[in-house]
This record gives structure tokens, sequence and C-alpha cells, in this order.
């Protein structure tokens, strides 16, 4: 019998990884799985208009932020190789974008509101994908050997 198998107990769990980068990508999955929730709550209760009449009518250095937002995003977008990682930054990418228009155009309530709610479900689509590929890369690292019924003689 090889080492491994020896040490290795019935339902032992196993990580093909660094401990610190598994906590580290579990607190990252705990952080997006509550802004997919926050998100989800304001567009439930329709609190997602308000949030971006009043980013609009920020100042300059919040315009600013915004716009390093984007670039940083767009920037994700084309380090990563995985293509569903590409498209969830591009959608993040093009939220801040949107929002760095806003605060130059001047459009109507309405409009800026129809525009909340597509960016709303474009963010809540963009933290799905990010939430699903994270649970693949957990998938694929994290390994657990089921227990043997010891009861059962084998055959």
């Amino acid at each position: 019998m090889s080492q491994k198998s020896q040490t290795q107990r019935p339902g032992d769990v196993t990580i093909d990884s660094n401990w610190v980068i598994v906590i580290g990508m579990a607190l990252l999955f705990a952080f997006t799985a509550f802004l997919l929730g926050w998100s989800i709550r304001d567009l439930l209760f329709d609190k997602v208009g308000h949030g971006v009449l009043q980013r609009a009518r920020s100042g300059r250095l919040d315009t600013l932020t915004y716009a390093i937002g984007a670039v940083y995003f767009f920037l994700f977008a084309y380090s990563f190789p995985a293509k569903v990682l590409k498209v969830a930054f591009l959608l993040l990418g093009a939220k801040y974008s949107v929002l760095v228009a806003l605060a130059y155009l001047h459009v109507a309530a309405g409009v800026q509101h129809s525009v909340a709610v597509g960016e709303s479900i474009a963010t809540q689509i963009a933290y799905a994908i990010i939430l699903f590929a994270m649970a693949q890369w957990f998938r694929s690292v994290v390994r657990w050997t089921p227990p043997s019924n010891h009861g059962v003689a084998d055959s």
C-alpha cells in the first residue's frame, strides 16, 4: 500500500492547494454571495433607482473612481483565460462605464431608473457567474473520500 492511502482515512477531506488560498477564496465566495443577495434585495424592493440618481449627481472624484473601476474590470476581463469570467468582468466594467456616462449625460429620471434596473440585472448575472466559477474551482481542489461501510463484508 502506498503512503497516501495509509494516511488517508475514510471521510477525510483533502485540499490540493495552499490553505491560505482556500481560506481567501472562501471569504471571497462569501463576500460575492453577500453582494449578490444585497443586489437581489435592492432589485426586489425597488431601491436601485435611488442609488443611480445619487451616483449620477456625485462629484468628479466619484466619477474618476467609476472610470478607474471600469478600467480595472476591463483589465480583469483581459487577464482571465476563462470565457465565462471574461463575460462577468465585462458586465461589471460596462456597469461602471454606464455610471461614468450618466455623470456627464443629462437624462430623464425614468431613463436613469431603467438603466439602474438593467445595471442591477447585469451585476447579478456577473456575480452569479463569478460564484459559479469559484464553486467549480472548489470542486476541482477539494476532494472528499466517502466513509466506507464497515458493516458489510466485501464479496
